[in-house]
């Protein structure tokens, strides 16, 4: 814990407990509707394309989301309680790491690009996958680890430039578009002034120089902490269409769509823009 511990600031204090929550929340609320029952679906759907499972048989595939939901709901409570000893909350951000690990695999095995815009590299339902960089990243500060800091800033390097290059393109313009019409802090501008496509244009150029600041990590510290204040705004904005966005829920709360899962994602890549945010403020 030296890593970490060595370098706490006020800023790095509040960083570090926002991870630890953002990490408690969406593993407990995850793995309380994978238990459920809520989640099976999504979950079926992700391990039917899989090679290697989807030949596991229909029993064994049974199993699966008790187990994936038990163990979600076991690190967001470790990770939570203060009392837990610090070698168990240890071995939860590990799993943490695996588990976003084993997420990111998906890329590899499932049908995640549209093929409608020739398949790879636009990508579809695969989006919610790329945010599990940032999140094993967020797992991997918490767990001291050296490399955490660059695979954050990947992670969000990725998530915002691949997403954001997607939004020029006609499916992504009419995902996003029920998500604008449906916030107050979207609906007074895009739907008025703008044609669907290029208030998805606009909002992919935002994301685009958010992903050119973010490099200054590199060579410019200034530069880069705007990048971070952009990412952190727009995982604010997108988190707050969990509130706004009706198709968030089934059947209301805490019940999250599939498209609930993909934006409470988001609070863990908000960790990850405040946790580099504090990492700038410690740089010369």
């Amino acid at each position: 814990m030296n890593f970490i511990l060595d370098r706490l600031t006020p800023s790095m204090s509040f960083a570090r407990f926002f991870a630890v929550i953002a990490i408690a929340t969406l593993f407990i609320w995850f793995g309380g509707l994978t238990l459920r029952g809520t989640s099976a679906s999504i979950i079926d759907g992700w391990v039917s394309a899989h090679p290697f499972m989807k030949s596991l048989s229909k029993d064994l595939k049974a199993y699966i989301p008790m187990a994936l939901g038990g163990l979600q709901l076991a690190i967001g409570i470790i990770v939570a309680l203060h009392a837990v000893p610090g070698r168990y909350k240890q071995h939860a951000y590990l799993a943490v790491t695996i588990l976003s690990l084993g997420a990111l695999s998906f890329l590899f095995t499932n049908p995640v690009w549209i093929t409608s815009l020739g398949g790879f590299p636009a990508i579809g339902s695969g989006q919610g996958i790329l945010k599990y960089l940032a999140i094993a990243g967020v797992a991997l500060w918490l767990g001291s680890n050296r490399h955490a800091n660059t695979v954050m800033l990947l992670g969000l390097i990725v998530v915002l430039g691949w997403i954001g290059a997607m939004k020029f393109t006609g499916p992504e313009a009419n995902g996003v578009y029920p998500l604008l019409t449906s916030s107050p802090l979207f609906n007074w501008w895009a739907p008025v002034y703008f044609s669907k496509q290029m208030a998805s244009n606009i909002i992919g150029v935002i994301e685009l120089i958010t992903v050119f600041c973010l490099t200054g990590w590199w060579w410019n510290k200034r530069i880069c902490q705007v990048g971070l204040l952009l990412s952190a705004l727009t995982f604010v904005a997108t988190l707050s269409f969990l509130i706004s966005f009706k198709g968030s829920w089934t059947g209301g709360f805490p019940y999250l769509s599939s498209a609930g899962h993909f934006l409470l994602k988001d609070l863990l890549l908000l960790a990850a823009a405040a946790i580099l945010m504090a990492e700038t403020r410690l740089r010369p």
